[in-house]
């Protein structure tokens, strides 16, 4: 490695004789002091020194760098490069104090070096020492009046600190020596719209629009500034203009589109989005971008603001069935759009063209479990895992649909595996771990049922469901009651209003010996649609046995037997109209 450049870089940087030009040296050799070996070495050992810690900052060595320039600023406390340096790596590791410090003294040891004053203010800056840095960014422009870069700086200091008309004026001295600029009249327009000044923003933005007059862009952001200052009438007078002018713009059709949608007028905005959806001089993924900003009405528009993003996205499908961009937005919106049958037939398509995407997995494994058509979640999650072998996810729906399908010992493995697998999303480890309670629960082992729970809620102790089911567990089993009685009371504060949990708290205190109060919460669940569950309507008999009314006991057992309820302690409740427990 050739070091030699650097080293002179170096020498130079700290002022050494050696950086003086020859001639300067050239002398009578009489006349030549010979320099003290004590002085030589000094020069020395101080060069060898800068360049041992410079270099190790250039390697990347940034903390023996640290411990070298401190080292080397203590010696050498009025080399300029090195206080410079120094308070950079002192910034890096946020001695914030320090830093400041060092950046100071390196201005004040060589205070025409433009790269120790711009660090320095960019220092007191982030400090908020925003006076002292105003000040010392204004000294160089002042040293440096035709340096771009600096007056860009000053105006973009000025725009921080919310000094408008400063930055206006450092944009203007700008504008001079750079000529027409786009980004700079931006900036002009922007500043004066955030100060109000409506039509100053307005004149910038004509300014854009007479050098680019096909443009739909500037009437655009036209109406955006007379829409933030409320000037309802000049933003319909530019949307007409829009219609009159620019009416094969798709960026104007997509506008126009949202315009009409918002002024109700739905056959007006269907016109413009079909232009652009049959727009040839657009591609796919242009049209795509322009649709993406109105898929925020898929859940919250009208009707007819979602007919019209479905429309919308199924053109663009249509046209290119081969680019899965296209496939997968229009599954998407379907999708969202509640229409799971027809986004399964997208997202099969998706998956014909690329696998390696797993939120096609997912969305397909979703549906199909909300469907509750588990054999296909099961052959899905299999197909997947050929592609993802060590997601979790896959293990999971696996695990879920084994229960539903009351297969619990098929359950366990794949939510074990699943388990194994992921390590960040708690969320998903705490219901795994539920999902567990669940299936140990039913195969009665319940030490290893009680065990998962506890973990699911340590992750989460507000989850309301997992609250429920443990406790439930817990009252079925006659078990800790109080501690069942105290997860179910916090489940009903979660979600006040479900019936399973209003009668599960119903149930623990029927267990408690707690019978009127059980009917209570017994009466509110069946109030909140529970007619219909054979369970709670078996326990509301139960209950009203235990309050001596045998009648209405016998008439509720009748009540669950017709909903479905055929186990064999209620058809002797029944035949002997006497309770069992």
């Amino acid at each position: 490695m050739n070091i030699k450049p650097l080293f002179l870089i170096c020498v130079c940087a700290l002022g050494l004789s050696a950086c003086r030009s020859y001639k300067k040296l050239e002398k009578k050799q009489e006349d030549v002091k010979a320099p003290s070996s004590v002085s030589k070495h000094t020069q020395t050992q101080e060069t060898s020194l800068f360049f041992d810690a410079e270099k190790a900052r250039l390697l990347g060595d940034t903390k023996l760098a640290y411990n070298l320039y401190t080292s080397f600023v203590e010696s050498y406390p009025a080399n300029a490069t090195a206080r410079y340096n120094l308070a950079r790596l002192q910034f890096q590791r946020q001695e914030l104090a320090a830093a400041e410090k060092n950046a100071q003294k390196s201005v004040e040891l060589a205070p025409q070096n433009k790269y120790f004053i711009e660090f320095y203010a960019q220092i007191l800056s982030y400090l908020k020492k925003n006076k002292q840095a105003e000040s010392l960014i204004n000294n160089l422009v002042a040293t440096n009046p035709e340096d771009e870069e600096y007056l860009y700086k000053q105006a973009m200091f000025y725009l921080k600190e919310k000094e408008y008309d400063k930055a206006i004026q450092s944009i203007d001295k700008l504008e001079k020596l750079t000529g027409f600029n786009e980004d700079l009249v931006i900036q002009k327009k922007n500043i004066y719209a955030k100060q109000g000044k409506t039509e100053l923003a307005i004149n910038e933005i004509k300014k854009l629009r007479e050098i680019y007059p096909q443009s739909a862009q500037f009437p655009i952001m036209m109406i955006d500034v007379y829409e933030s200052a409320g000037q309802k009438e000049k933003v319909k007078l530019i949307y007409e203009d829009l219609e009159v002018n620019y009416s094969e713009d798709p960026i104007a059709q997509v506008a126009l589109s949202q315009y009409f949608i918002e002024q109700k007028n739905i056959e007006r905005s269907n016109q413009y989005m079909k232009k652009v959806m049959k727009n040839k001089n657009l591609d796919v993924e242009t049209k795509i971008s322009l649709l993406l900003p109105t898929l925020k009405f898929i859940e919250t528009g009208t009707p007819d603001e979602k007919d019209l993003i479905l429309t919308m996205s199924k053109s663009i499908s249509e046209e290119s069935p081969e680019n899965k961009d296209a496939v997968s937005l229009y599954a998407d919106v379907l999708y969202f759009s509640k229409k799971n049958d027809e986004a399964l037939v997208e997202y099969k398509k998706y998956l014909k063209l690329d696998k390696s995407k797993f939120s096609i997995w997912n969305q397909l494994l979703s549906i199909y479990l909300n469907k509750q058509q588990y054999d296909s979640v099961l052959a899905y999650a299999d197909k997947s895992l050929e592609v993802f072998p060590n997601n979790a996810l896959p293990y999971f729906f696996k695990g879920i649909s084994y229960v539903q399908l009351k297969e619990s010992d098929k359950a366990i493995k794949p939510l074990n595996q699943s388990l194994e697998l992921e390590t960040e999303n708690t969320a998903l480890i705490a219901q795994i771990y539920s999902t567990l309670g669940d299936v140990y629960n039913t195969k009665q082992n319940y030490p290893y049922s009680d065990s998962c729970f506890e973990k699911s809620l340590k992750i989460l102790p507000n989850d309301a469901t997992t609250l429920n089911n443990y406790a439930y567990y817990l009252s079925l089993r006659k078990t800790k009651l109080d501690d069942a009685e105290r997860m179910s009371k916090k489940s009903l504060e979660l979600m006040p209003e479900s019936k399973s949990f209003l009668d599960t708290y119903g149930w623990i205190l029927y267990q408690q010996g707690k019978y009127t109060e059980a009917k209570s919460y017994m009466d509110r669940a069946l109030k909140a649609n529970g007619e219909e569950d054979p369970t709670l309507l078996e326990h509301m008999g139960d209950i009203y046995y235990k309050l001596n009314d045998k009648s209405k006991a016998i008439e509720y057992w009748k009540k669950a037997q017709m909903k479905g309820e055929s186990n064999p302690t209620l058809l002797k409740k029944i035949s002997d109209e006497k309770l069992y427990e």
